[in-house]
Parts: structure tokens; C-alpha cells; sequence
């Protein structure tokens, strides 16, 4: 499998908006990732939250500006690029899938527009799972 075949079906399923109905509940699905999924997922948010730039609050979410480049290179020496951060976005959108997702990319790949938005209680639980101050 090519990086192209992985790639584009990623990004038209992320750069769909489809905002989650009003009243939907916000329940993480934790049995929707196996265990190294689960371990994979984490070690990814942890890059991106080290990546972050800027977050701007958006009304029904926030936008986060990554700078790709403030994160060290893979074991391989490989740079952490927009497939990881699309790699993250779905195996978060499997625990999580009230919420809606859509990658910007610029300058070359080197930074990157992530906005996490969803329903009326989606905010609230991105504040406080971003640790962002209200």
C-alpha cells in the first residue's frame, strides 16, 4: 500500500463536515481502539500537543495551528508530518465521534490548521480535555 492510498481517503473523510446532531451525547467510545491502538493514540496526541502554535476558539470548537517542525524526527529519522496528525484524527474520531474534524494544510505540509468542532457540549469537553482556559 502506497502513502497516497492511505492518504486521500483520510483526507476526504476528515475534510467532510458533518456536524454532530444537536443533542448528541458526548460519550467516549474507549472499547473502539485496541489496546495498541489505544497506546498509538496517545503517544500522537502528545507530539500534537507539543506541536501546538496557536488555539483559537471557534463557536462550536477551537482550531489549533501546529508547527510541525518543533517535534523531533521518528526512530526511522523520518519528520512527523500530516499523516500522523491524520492518524490521530481517526483513531479519535472512533472514541469520539460526536466530534467533527478538518485538517488545513501550509507552507509545504510544515504547518498545519486542525479544527475540532462538533455540538452544543463539544466546547466545554474540548476546553477541558485541551487543559484550555475558559
Amino acid at each position: 500500500m502506497n502513502l497516497l492510498s492511505l492518504v486521500v481517503p483520510l483526507v476526504f473523510a476528515v475534510g467532510v463536515p458533518a456536524s454532530a446532531p444537536v443533542g448528541e451525547p458526548l460519550v467516549c467510545r474507549l472499547e473502539a481502539l485496541s489496546p495498541s491502538e489505544r497506546e498509538r493514540h496517545q503517544r500522537l496526541a502528545e507530539a500534537l500537543r507539543r506541536a501546538v502554535t496557536e488555539t483559537s476558539e471557534l463557536p462550536t470548537g477551537y482550531t489549533l495551528t501546529l508547527d510541525l517542525s518543533r517535534l523531533p524526527a521518528d526512530a526511522k529519522g523520518l519528520p512527523f508530518c500530516v499523516v500522523e496528525v491524520a492518524e490521530w484524527v481517526d483513531l479519535e474520531s472512533r472514541c469520539c465521534p460526536f466530534l467533527d474534524f478538518e485538517i488545513f494544510l501550509r507552507d509545504k505540509g510544515r504547518h498545519i490548521t486542525l479544527r475540532l468542532t462538533g455540538g452544543p457540549d463539544v466546547k466545554r469537553f474540548l476546553r477541558e480535555e485541551l487543559g484550555l482556559k475558559k
